[in-house]
């Protein structure tokens, strides 16, 4: 009669078990004690697998061949695993100071009789057998110096295993491993036609041939490695299981390593699956350099050598042994050939024209429609999001939309701009935030008064990132010109006149985040240090989409000195650096700063462009008192804003600070904001600025036409005049 599951299989196992144990305690013989007859045990086995009834132990057994003291081994671990009274008589047979974790000389006594036999079984406990090697059982060593015979170590069968043989779970997979049912999506996959085809055929005839390559896949987080992995493994006719090798190793120490491979080896033989080993680069060995104790400025002086990372022993024993293997990683591992054959494959971070093709070819699929104000170029271009991210961006503007037609009554399915843009911000994960600070982007076109040149400058810059595409790709300036396609500008001047503002109008019309880079955060003592702080700060800057901001750059992009000493050498090195990485950089990136002079030219020749923000005159001035009172404010009618401008020579920084003091000092005396107040509170402003102010008369014939000093610039290169601007022309 079949079994009516392996449940049912497994008590009858387990009741064989306990009554040779008992029968060892008392002397008797084992089927005086009760227990079911093995041979009959056998037969229902053999009837269930001719039913087609899903029996786990003779799965087990047969995937990893094990013999038949191998399988009393794994069947008596079992049986202290889930039976309290096998334990209580195992304890018996042990004495108490053994604990209740079962010996090998214990599940020696109970699986075989005569010595020779008894020490061949305890030879299958060591950890070349096939016992450990595939994380069936596992041994617990003692710590070192405790020098303890073989037959008192203690042996436990592994619990996930156990629960996948009683039948109370669909697999014994650790959570960190993921078995996948592949779906045919190849054809989707970021690589060209001919190579996929070239790549299927190659593993599908190495496959029948016995043969056994590592691919490695290797490119950006998200680019869809893991996705080329599946479609590959549908093409084959394999299923795959995915390892997070970071996760694995999260929890573990790294003397852990054998075991944790040996679990993914159950798992992929279990289910003749092919293995993608996700993060790989977390299982290999990293061995640091020596670093000095840092005794006052010694540790200064020395650069420390990139860490090595090694191939654990194991780990080659691994791949060697497993079969067909994906390896997925940020950067390529040419150590990975020790451990056999090599396919090499990289996925680059997507362009925007594929960044497009990605979100129409995602929206298309979840059936959304596409509303008038969508444009999946400008998408692709703004939004630096890998495939992965797409993917879920479209879910939560999907989401975004049906949440909208349940209150209005319109189309669920159709997406708009504001939908995907809204979702994609909360894709753009980066670590920016640890070494710059989010700017607000609260400044509008009709907040400046800059120059003409100046305005048109900054509308120059935005038409640069809007039609970076077109110029490069479509237009091939990118193959003909080996430059960088990022947008580098300096923004000079003294303090006050608007710099920051301009970078947060441009992170705005480009619908940008804005960061300014903190020099606290970035700028070390260490030797290197800033370096890696500084390409994190870029890396993070592409991949995140954010304009970044260096202000007062003059304190990094400073002109290189001679070398006269180390100190001299080392602040070249970070100048040099930045100069390399500004070429490769294809973001935004803007540098203000107060003393043009210092910066170094090698930097002025490789920025975009360069705008001059010059103190405003009274005009300008008098424009700024107008855009700082919002609507609401209270401000009386016998405020002029043009006397203001013309008395007070002061930047718009602290025509800014003035108006906000005076707000305060309006609210604090019940009134609203008159003239004698703004007066005070500019006064006030400007004496602590140093500034000196112009008296309260009017224009003489000598004085100049607008009441202010005369211009020491050279009268061959006047002044700018900068003008306010209502709107975006």
């Amino acid at each position: 009669m079949p079994y009516k599951g392996t449940r049912d299989h497994i008590l009858d196992e387990v009741s064989i078990v306990r009554a040779r144990a008992m029968a060892r305690v008392g002397g008797a013989r084992e089927e005086d004690e009760g227990g079911p007859n093995p041979l009959h045990v056998s037969r229902r086995v053999v009837a269930s697998l001719a039913s087609g009834i899903d029996l786990r132990l003779p799965q087990v057994e047969a995937t990893f061949g094990l013999s038949a003291a191998e399988r009393g081994v794994l069947v008596t671990t079992l049986a202290a695993e889930i039976d309290p009274l096998f334990r209580s008589i195992c304890r018996g047979l042990q004495g108490e100071l053994a604990g209740p974790t079962l010996q090998i000389g214990t599940i020696v006594e109970l699986v075989t009789g005569e010595l020779d036999e008894a020490v061949d079984a305890a030879l299958l406990l060591l950890p070349e057998g096939r016992l450990r090697q595939n994380a069936l059982v596992s041994v617990e060593d003692p710590l070192a110096p405790r020098d303890v015979p073989l037959q008192a170590l203690r042996v436990k069968i592994d619990r996930a295993l156990a629960l996948y043989l009683l039948g109370a779970r669909a697999t014994s997979a650790p959570v960190w491993l993921t078995p996948v049912v592949p779906s045919r999506v190849l054809g989707n996959a970021r690589l060209s036609t001919e190579k996929k085809a070239e790549l299927v055929a190659y593993l599908g005839a190495t496959a029948d041939a016995g043969g056994a390559p590592i691919v490695e896949i290797c490119g950006p987080a998200g680019v869809g490695k893991k996705y080329l992995a599946e479609g590959i493994c549908a093409e084959l006719g394999r299923p795959m299981l995915v390892a997070d090798c970071r996760e694995a190793l999260g929890q573990f120490d790294r003397d852990q390593l054998g075991a944790r491979l040996a679990e993914i080896r159950r798992e992929a033989l279990l289910r003749g699956a092919v293995p993608y080993l996700d993060h790989f680069h977390a299982l290999l060995a990293r061995h640091d350099p020596f670093r000095a104790a840092p005794d006052g400025d010694a540790q200064s002086q020395q650069v420390a050598p990139t860490p090595v990372l090694t191939m654990p022993p194991d780990l080659i024993a691994f791949l060697r042994n497993i079969g067909m293997c994906f390896v997925g990683g940020e950067d390529r591992y040419e150590q990975l050939e020790q451990a056999g054959a090599i396919v090499r494959l990289t996925l680059p971070f997507p362009s925007p024209k594929q960044r497009a093709a990605i979100w129409e070819q995602t929206l298309d699929t979840m059936g959304a429609r596409l509303a008038e104000d969508m444009d999946l170029p400008e998408i692709g271009r703004k939004l630096a999001l890998d495939a992965q991210r797409i993917q879920a961006a479209a879910r939560a503007a999907l989401s975004a939309a049906a949440v909208r037609a349940h209150s209005h009554g319109v189309d669920a399915k159709l997406v708009t701009r504001l939908d995907v843009l809204d979702a994609s911000r909360h894709q753009l994960q980066h670590d920016l935030k640890s070494l710059a600070v989010r700017v607000d982007k609260a400044y509008r076109w009709e907040d400046l008064v800059i120059s003409v040149d100046g305005y048109h400058a900054l509308l120059e810059m935005i038409s640069y990132a809007a039609n970076a595409e077109k110029v490069y790709e479509q237009w091939g300036f990118a193959q003909k010109h080996s430059v960088a396609q990022g947008i580098s500008a300096l923004f000079s001047g003294p303090p006050g006149t608007g710099k920051t503002m301009c970078a947060s109008v441009i992170a705005r019309e480009l619908d940008m985040e804005l960061f300014r880079v903190d020099l606290s955060r970035v700028v070390s003592k260490w030797i290197g240090e800033t370096e890696k702080n500084l390409a994190r700060v870029f890396d993070e800057a592409q991949r995140s989409h954010a304009v970044v901001l260096f202000d007062e750059a003059d304190s990094l992009f400073a002109k290189r000195t001679e070398v006269k000493s180390s100190v001299d050498r080392y602040a070249n090195l970070e100048v040099n650096f930045l100069l390399q990485r500004m070429e490769t950089f294809d973001g935004i990136t803007i540098l203000t700063t107060n003393f043009e002079d210092t910066i170094d030219s090698a930097f002025k020749r490789r920025l975009t462009f360069r705008i001059r923000f010059e103190k405003p005159d009274a005009e300008a001035r008098g424009a700024l008192w107008a855009k700082m009172f919002p609507a609401a404010a209270e401000v009386g009618d016998n405020v002029d804003f043009a006397e203001l401008g013309r008395r007070y020579e002061v930047s718009g920084g602290n025509i800014r600070n003035a108006a906000i003091r005076a707000a305060f000092l309006a609210a604090s005396e019940g009134h609203g904001i008159d003239m004698d107040t703004l007066e005070r509170a500019t006064l006030r402003e400007a004496r602590e600025m140093g500034v000196l102010i112009a008296e309260p008369r009017p224009p003489e014939a000598g004085d100049a036409a607008d009441g202010d000093e005369p211009s020491p610039r050279d009268p061959s290169s006047p002044q700018p005049k900068l003008v306010p601007i209502t709107h975006r022309r």
